[in-house]
């Protein structure tokens, strides 16, 4: 009976880690009763400018987690917290917001200052609002799990030897197979890993944040760290592709494009590779209707916005 009660708490908790690791999902909407231009956030904004969304948020939707919400850069200003749900006005807050972060995700942890400690208040990471996402299958595909602070045992949160693919949504991530960052160990960064190759696919047992610099060091004599991109045709900071999977004949840019119209590619990309910088991929033309922002990596299905991106421009 005992060793029932334990092994029944043992559960518990690993699922209420497990829980606790999931980031949430905030979108701004431009206009009230969620019309208008939107942008969808999973990571703290310290500044909504970078997505021209400075003063212009009338609805807001939360789809998970609890977001801080302020009227000033940087947190700053009349701030409220607000809960999943629909908020068709912001009476008080109207045209107003200019920074946003998810609570008890990327604040650190209870008690702490954001602002000060070993790597904002991660508890020994790196980097403002980084984020890991571990899958079982490949190709983003099975269970999954968030994490946002270094994990020496995936059993803890009932993920040990599962961990197939990843996305990195921002920071620098050391994976390990075994606990305690022992074992076969890699350094990845910001983007899409369909697959983690031989000698961690299915066999991660841990992971923590790691400095940009130290991930720059490792990258001279590791493999792989970054999303290793095949070699197309043509070469771009983004390229847009007719079909899933990067099939196709690729449209390749540079610089922002208020109307794919004009290139003939308005409503047909599939899937899309980003080599460089962060880009806001919009429904609409001139960066409106549904958005979302994506960063380095390989994006072989679209899902709500395949064959609708009619507009797109660098954010970072």
């Amino acid at each position: 009976m005992l060793y029932r009660l334990k092994r029944s708490l043992l559960c518990a908790a690993a699922l209420l880690i497990h829980l606790g690791a999931s980031a949430g999902e905030i979108t701004l909407f431009e206009d009230s009763n969620f019309r208008g231009r939107a942008v969808t956030l999973r990571e703290t904004t310290d500044d909504l400018s970078r997505y021209d969304f400075n003063d212009k948020a009338s609805s807001i939707v939360v789809r998970s987690g609890s977001w801080q919400v302020c009227t000033d850069g940087g947190f700053r200003g009349n701030c409220k917290v607000i809960g999943p749900g629909e908020y068709p006005s912001l009476p008080g807050m109207n045209d107003a917001l200019s920074s946003v972060r998810e609570m008890g995700y990327n604040t650190g942890r209870p008690g702490r200052d954001p602002d000060r400690g070993n790597g904002g208040g991660y508890g020994g990471g790196y980097g403002r609002g980084s984020v890991l996402e571990v899958y079982s299958g490949a190709g983003q595909n099975g269970g999954s799990a968030r994490l946002n602070r270094d994990t020496d045992d995936f059993v803890n949160i009932g993920f040990n030897d599962r961990t197939t693919s990843i996305i990195i949504y921002n920071g620098y991530w050391q994976l390990c197979s075994d606990s305690n960052y022992g074992g076969v160990c890699r350094i990845f960064g910001p983007g899409r890993y369909d697959d983690l190759g031989r000698g961690l696919s299915g066999r991660v047992s841990s992971a923590r944040m790691v400095d940009e610099r130290e991930a720059r060091r490792q990258q001279q004599y590791d493999q792989p760290q970054y999303p290793q991109q095949p070699q197309y045709q043509q070469r771009g900071a983004i390229l847009l592709f007719p079909d899933s999977d990067m099939r196709g004949e690729p449209l390749a840019l540079d610089r922002n494009a208020d109307d794919l119209v004009p290139y003939g590619f308005n409503d047909r990309a599939s899937s899309i590779v980003v080599n460089d910088g962060q880009w806001q991929v919009c429904s609409d033309s001139y960066y409106r209707g549904r958005c979302e922002i994506i960063g380095p990596g390989q994006y072989g299905r679209l899902n709500g916005l395949e064959n609708q991106i009619s507009s797109l421009r660098r954010v970072r």
